[in-house]
């Protein structure tokens, strides 16, 4: 193994952490109603709003765990090529995989969730969330909530870092109980419109087909 190969090990086992503190999980308030953008989604892709028969809400980031999360985290944002809703669907808010190796933020976010899940992963510990850039832009990353505190997977960076201590100031994610329920992030922002799980959800929802990935090059 050549010097540079055995820096990028050490970085990443480096930033493994053995357990979680108070402050590595994110506080959560009110449910509300998900991004327009993810009702659509979810209206397209039944099975991947469903709550899952898997209980665990949280997973082990054990080494071998903390490296398949980086594994992740690096093939989609290196396979993947930055591109706008406008320009891949001709409209605004289009939550979607990846079309044609292109997507946004969210796009990155859900192929991430898709391949983790797909290894394992609980579904319930992998959740989508809303965050606020420092000009205040929106943006979407996927957070992998662990024993060892709630890890954000970023299509704008490589390294894999505890939510707090990222830039961002958190707006939404989903919840843990239901992935097509989402909760309040943001303490000073009185929701808009609250949701309960007494709320139906999508009809038909189950009776949707999901559509096949159009990933290229590489292995999943």
């Amino acid at each position: 193994m050549n010097v540079l190969a055995l820096t990028i090990a050490a970085l990443i086992v480096s930033g493994y952490a053995s357990s979680a503190t108070a402050q590595d999980v994110q506080p959560v308030g009110k449910e509300i109603v998900p991004p327009f953008g993810y009702i659509g989604f979810c209206l397209r892709n039944a099975k991947d709003c469903q709550r899952s028969q898997d209980a665990r809400d949280t997973i082990n980031l054990d080494k071998t765990k903390w490296r398949e999360l980086n594994h992740i985290n690096d093939y989609v944002n290196q396979t993947i090529r930055p591109a706008d809703d406008i320009a891949l669907h001709n409209r605004t808010e289009w939550w979607s995989y990846p079309s044609k190796n292109r997507g946004d933020c969210e796009d990155y976010a859900l192929l991430k969730r898709k391949l983790l899940i797909e290894r394992g992963w609980p579904a319930n510990s992998l959740l989508l969330a809303i965050v606020k850039q420092w000009d205040g832009r929106g943006h979407a990353v996927l957070l992998a909530v662990t024993q060892q505190g709630e890890y954000v997977l970023d299509n704008q960076h490589w390294k894999i870092e505890l939510w707090q201590k990222t830039s961002y100031q958190w707006v939404k994610r989903q919840s843990k109980h239901h992935p097509y329920v989402w909760v309040n992030l943001d303490a000073a922002r009185q929701p808009e419109t609250p949701m309960t799980l007494s709320e139906p959800i999508p009809e038909r929802l189950d009776e949707r087909s999901v559509p096949k990935l159009e990933i290229q090059g590489g292995s999943s």
